[in-house]
C-alpha cells in the first residue's frame, strides 16, 4: 500500500490511477466557487502530474479507460494514424492548459477549459482509443 496525500487515503498501488482519474473527473464536475478556483486548479494540476508520472512510467491504466492496443506496445509511428494524433491532441491541450499559471483573474476561464480538455482526453480513453504518445509503452 502507499500514500500520496490524495485525501488521507490508502490506496493499493494498482488502483492508484482509477483514484486519480476518479478525483480529477469529481474537481473538475463541481469546481466550487471561482474565490477557489486557484486552489481547485492547482489541486487538478497535482493530480494530473501524478497521473502522467504512473503512465510515462508504464503503471496500468486505469480500468474504466478501455485504451486500444495498451498491452501489446506502441506500434511503429507510421502506422499509428488519427486515433493516435486525437489521443496526443487531447493530452496536449490538457497539459498546456495546465501549464498556464492562472493569476486569480484568469482561474475560473482556465478551469472551465481544463475541464473541457479533461473531459475530451478522459472520453477518449473510456471509449477504446489509444494512449497518447507520451504515455505509449514502447
Amino acid at each position: 500500500m502507499s500514500h500520496h496525500g490524495l485525501d488521507h487515503v490508502m490506496v493499493p498501488e494498482l488502483g492508484r490511477s482509477d483514484v486519480l482519474v476518479a478525483e480529477i473527473s469529481r474537481l473538475l464536475a463541481s469546481p466550487g466557487r471561482a474565490t477557489r478556483a486557484v486552489r481547485e486548479l492547482r489541486r487538478v494540476d497535482g493530480l494530473f502530474s501524478e497521473l502522467d508520472r504512473r503512465m510515462r512510467a508504464g503503471a496500468p491504466p486505469p480500468r474504466a479507460w478501455r485504451v486500444f492496443g495498451c498491452d501489446r506496445g506502441a506500434p511503429p509511428v507510421f502506422r499509428r494514424g488519427i486515433a493516435y494524433d486525437y489521443a496526443t491532441d487531447c493530452y496536449e491541450s490538457m497539459s498546456e492548459a495546465l501549464r498556464r499559471g492562472p493569476g486569480a483573474a484568469q482561474a475560473w476561464k482556465t478551469l472551465a477549459e481544463v475541464e473541457r480538455c479533461w473531459r475530451r482526453l478522459n472520453d477518449a480513453l473510456t471509449e477504446r482509443s489509444p494512449l497518447p504518445e507520451p504515455w505509449l509503452r514502447e
